[in-house]
């Protein structure tokens, strides 16, 4: 058992030295090729490209392999993790992209400030039938005695059975502005799309000064991307 365990690790270490980004391997290559030519964008784009190429290859041999019937298995999980390097490179590449379209961008530069508020009072039903449908807006600030106290989202009103939302007050569903993750009009963009991901929120308070400047969505992020690409064509 030790021995094989020993040989899996082993094919590991090799795989993942595969010149082929993410791996480490392709991590390597795009070290040197950044230094080579003082280049980010350019290396990851490149070592992401040699992880495709490798994931194709990965799949094409892993098919041959089950249909040649020398190893049915065995081809079958060469094809997979051909697939899954495939996916993962062209994610990378993908990310290069956004990164570049949104460099030199801060949030102040495209988020809004004309936030729809609600009465952190009213009923769920109210709330409901007044904004969200009539409005189709995905996010609201909550306001009680002329104070931000919060947000309020479809998804926090959906937490809550139906039955209960004329008693339910918004206040009761809402995220408190104190524990949300928040940036600065300042912040880039891109640092704020990652504070996106990792919390896994759609959209991110803007606050300074202990007051609230504004919201920043994926929607606007979306927008600019889609400018930048439709002017670049």
């Amino acid at each position: 058992v030790l021995v094989w365990l020993g040989y899996i690790n082993f094919m590991l270490a090799i795989f993942n030295m595969l010149p082929g980004f993410p791996l480490d391997g392709g991590r390597v290559l795009r070290a040197a090729l950044w230094w080579g030519t003082d280049d980010s964008d350019w290396s990851t784009r490149v070592a992401a490209r040699v992880g495709q190429g490798l994931g194709f290859l990965f799949i094409l041999f892993g098919v041959w392999q089950f249909f040649s019937g020398n190893s049915g298995v065995g081809g079958l999980w060469l094809a997979l993790i051909g697939w899954f390097l495939l996916d993962a490179a062209g994610v990378s590449y993908a990310q290069v992209d956004i990164v570049a379209g949104l460099r030199g961008l801060r949030v102040k530069d495209i988020m809004t400030d004309d936030c729809a508020k609600v009465d952190g009072r009213a009923t769920l039903q109210t709330f409901t039938d007044e904004h969200l449908l009539r409005t189709g807006r995905r996010c609201f600030v909550v306001e009680e005695d002329g104070r931000i106290v919060g947000l309020v989202t479809p998804s926090d009103v959906k937490e809550i059975e139906r039955s209960r939302w004329p008693a339910t007050a918004v206040h009761a569903v809402m995220r408190p502005l104190d524990r949300l993750r928040t940036v600065t009009p300042d912040t880039p963009v891109v640092e704020a799309l990652q504070a996106m991901s990792k919390e896994d929120v759609n959209q991110l308070p803007v606050v300074s000064n202990h007051r609230l400047e504004g919201i920043l969505s994926r929607s606007h992020i979306l927008q600019v991307l889609q400018s930048r690409a439709e002017l670049s064509m």
